[in-house]
């Protein structure tokens, strides 16, 4: 599994690390339509799907990753790139490149702020200037409930259980969602029943709210 690694205004290195985070809960889920101010943080990190029951040619596979990325608050500009797919034994591995909205806090501003060495060396070959956190814009975001099973721009069948408890486990916990409900049982012996059962909070440009 692999951390996201935020880099403000280019590509950083991937680096591979087990999630220790843990996953959040209905606990501390925001009310559906809180309003909040909130920034886009760039983000990268590496996906690995293994299926046992289930396998996709990988071009559906991006599709479908992309649609669910974008249901949860990411950006249209989501980029996939598949560097190990075979479709033959169901296991796929992708570099993921995406900007979500965090809350424009103190310390999410910081971070996107925060440069190193490298960072202040290629803004001056290239003649940049690097960001603070009066530069960054911001917009207005709200928490949307999503459920998984009944989104209907997912376009989830049952057979998308793996696919959503992997991304469950390897990438959600990196943007900003929150876990309401999570009923995903994966069976690769007698099938699954009906669509994968996961209810999150996200966090999604308000403008794209009213999209259910």
């Amino acid at each position: 599994m692999s951390k996201f690694a935020a880099r403000p205004w280019r590509v950083a290195a991937v680096a591979y690390i087990t999630i220790a985070a843990p996953f959040a809960t209905a606990a501390g889920a925001p009310a559906e339509g809180d309003s909040v101010e909130a920034v886009w943080k760039p983000q990268q990190g590496n996906f690995e799907y293994r299926g046992s029951s289930t396998t996709y040619s990988c071009r559906s596979l991006e599709d479908k990753l992309e649609l669910i990325l974008r249901s949860v608050g990411a950006r249209e500009d989501v980029q996939l790139r598949s560097y190990a797919c075979d479709e033959q034994v169901g296991s796929a591995r992708f570099q993921i490149l995406l900007q979500s909205p965090v809350v424009a806090s103190e310390d999410n501003l910081r971070e996107l702020t925060t440069h190193d060495a490298k960072d202040d060396l290629v803004a001056r070959v290239n003649g940049e200037k690097l960001p603070s956190a009066a530069d960054i814009p911001r917009f207005a975001a709200v928490w949307k409930t999503v459920s998984f099973a009944r989104d209907r721009r997912m376009r989830l069948e049952r057979g998308d259980c793996e696919l959503v408890q992997q991304l469950r486990r390897q990438i959600l916990p990196r943007m900003s969602v929150h876990i309401v409900k999570d009923n995903v049982r994966c069976s690769s012996s007698m099938g699954n029943i009906g669509r994968p059962r996961l209810t999150v909070s996200a966090l999604v440009p308000a403008d794209a709210a009213p999209a259910h």
